[in-house]
C-alpha cells in the first residue's frame, strides 16, 4: 500500500513538473514570436562597407598586377642574341602573340586580288589611281597608288597612312589638309610611289553623313566578340592589299618598301610594320608614348575612343623592338598636344636600347620639330632617301 502511494506521488511530481516546463516553453515562444518582425530589413547604405571592401580588394589585386607588369617589361624582347640574324629569328613568336593579340589575320581572310583599278588623275608630277583591292571576302581595301611621271625602271614605295577621321585623299593632297603638308604629292616629286590606303573612318572635315549601324566602334566591339578587332582587320587590309600591289605593279621596288603616317596612322605605321617584315623601314609620327606610364593611368571609361592598352607588353617601345634591326625614325612635335615630350623621351631611349644592343645605334631616331600634331617632311624624306634609295 505504501508502494502505491508513493508512486502515486511520485507520478504526479513528474506530470506538474512536465506541466510546467510545457508552459515556460510555450510563453518563452510566444514572446519570442513577438520580438521577431515580419521581415528582415535594412538599409542599403549599412552594406557599403562590405562593397568597399571588395572594390579595394580587387583594385589592389590590379595594382600589384600592373606593377608587376611594368617591372617585367623592360625585359621584353631581351634574349640572349649575338648576331642580327639570331635576334630576327627569336621576335617570330612575339610576331605571332602580337597579331593573336589584335585577332589578325581576321576571319576569312584570303589571298588578295585587285578588283579595281581606275585612273583618278594626273598633273605634271604624277598619274594618280583609285584602286580596290579584295583582302577578305567580300571585303576590299580602298586606297590611292600615285606613280611618278618620268620613273624609269622601278621606284621605292612609300606606304603613307592618314590619321583619325582622314582619308587617303587628305594625305595625297586631292584637297587641303595642312597637317599632311601635302605628303603624297612632295614625295612623288621626290621619286617614290605612294600607296595611300584607307581606314575606315567618316570625315568630319568633308561632313560626311553618319550611316546608322555602320560605325567604327560598334564594328571594333562586335569584332572583338568574333576574336578579332578593327584595328587587327585593318592592319589585315594594309598588309594584304601592299602585298598584292607589289606583286603585280612592275614599277614598284620590292626590296624597298617603307611606311609612313600621322597621328592614328603613326600608331598604325608601328604595328604594322612590326609585323610585316617586307616593309624595310618605318618614319611613324605624331604618336608615341610612355608605355609604362600608359599601364597605370586611368582610363575613361566614357571615352568611344579605341583603348590602345598595353598589358601585353606591346607598348610602343616593344613594338620598336619588333621593327628593329630594321631602321626606324620616330618623329613628334614638340608642341603636340597630344603627347607629352616627356614621356616620349623615355619610351625613345627604351626604344633605342634594342638597336644599341645590336651595335646599329644609327638605324633609330627620335626626331623632333617644333610644330604640333603635324607631318614634318624634310626629316622623314631624308630618313627614306637614305634607307630606301
Amino acid at each position: 500500500m505504501n508502494l502505491l502511494i508513493e508512486y502515486e506521488l511520485t507520478k504526479r511530481l513528474i506530470m506538474k513538473k512536465l506541466l510546467i516546463l510545457s508552459l515556460f516553453a510555450g510563453a518563452f515562444m510566444a514572446a519570442s514570436a513577438q520580438e521577431l518582425p515580419e521581415q528582415y530589413r535594412e538599409k542599403f547604405a549599412d552594406s557599403y562597407p562590405i562593397r568597399k571592401e571588395q572594390h579595394l580588394e580587387i583594385k589592389a589585386y590590379i595594382d600589384n598586377l600592373l606593377q608587376e607588369k611594368v617591372e617585367e617589361s623592360m625585359d621584353f624582347l631581351q634574349p640572349d642574341f649575338f648576331s642580327i640574324s639570331d635576334y630576327e629569328h627569336s621576335l617570330y613568336p612575339y610576331r605571332k602573340q602580337l597579331g593573336e593579340y589584335f585577332g589578325y589575320p581576321p576571319p576569312k581572310a584570303i589571298k588578295g586580288k585587285v578588283t579595281r583599278f581606275e585612273k583618278a588623275g594626273e598633273d605634271k608630277y604624277c598619274t594618280l589611281y583609285r584602286v580596290w583591292i579584295e583582302v577578305i571576302e567580300g571585303v576590299h581595301t580602298y586606297g590611292i597608288y600615285m606613280v611618278p611621271k618620268g620613273i624609269t625602271g622601278n621606284a621605292p614605295l612609300i606606304i603613307a597612312m592618314h590619321g583619325g577621321g582622314g582619308n587617303p585623299e587628305a594625305i595625297c593632297d586631292l584637297d587641303t589638309r595642312i597637317n599632311y603638308h601635302s605628303f603624297g604629292h612632295e614625295a612623288v616629286k621626290r621619286g617614290y610611289l605612294v600607296w595611300a590606303p584607307a581606314l575606315t573612318m567618316l570625315i568630319g572635315y568633308a561632313n560626311d553623313p553618319a550611316i546608322p549601324g555602320a560605325e567604327r566602334y560598334l564594328f571594333d566591339n562586335q569584332l572583338k566578340l568574333l576574336g578579332s578587332s578593327i584595328i587587327g582587320l585593318e592592319i589585315h587590309k594594309i598588309i594584304e592589299s601592299t602585298r598584292v600591289l607589289i606583286s603585280e605593279r612592275p614599277e614598284i621596288d620590292v626590296n624597298n618598301v617603307g611606311m609612313t603616317g600621322l597621328s592614328w596612322g603613326g600608331f598604325f605605321t608601328m604595328y604594322t610594320t612590326a609585323l610585316c617584315p617586307f616593309i624595310k623601314a618605318a618614319a611613324p609620327s605624331a604618336y608615341f608614348r610612355d608605355s609604362q606610364a600608359d599601364l597605370l593611368k586611368t582610363i575613361d571609361v566614357s571615352s568611344k575612343a579605341e583603348v590602345i592598352y598595353t598589358f601585353k607588353g606591346f607598348g610602343h617601345f616593344q613594338t620598336i623592338g619588333l621593327i628593329c634591326p630594321r631602321p626606324c625614325m620616330v618623329q613628334l612635335g614638340e608642341n603636340d598636344g597630344l603627347f607629352d615630350m616627356d614621356g616620349a623621351n623615355i619610351e625613345a631611349r627604351r626604344a633605342a636600347g634594342f638597336y644599341k644592343k645590336l651595335g646599329i645605334e644609327e638605324r633609330f631616331s627620335f626626331v623632333t620639330h617644333p610644330n604640333g600634331h603635324e607631318f614634318e617632311n624634310e626629316s622623314i624624306f631624308s630618313f627614306f632617301d637614305k634607307y630606301l634609295k
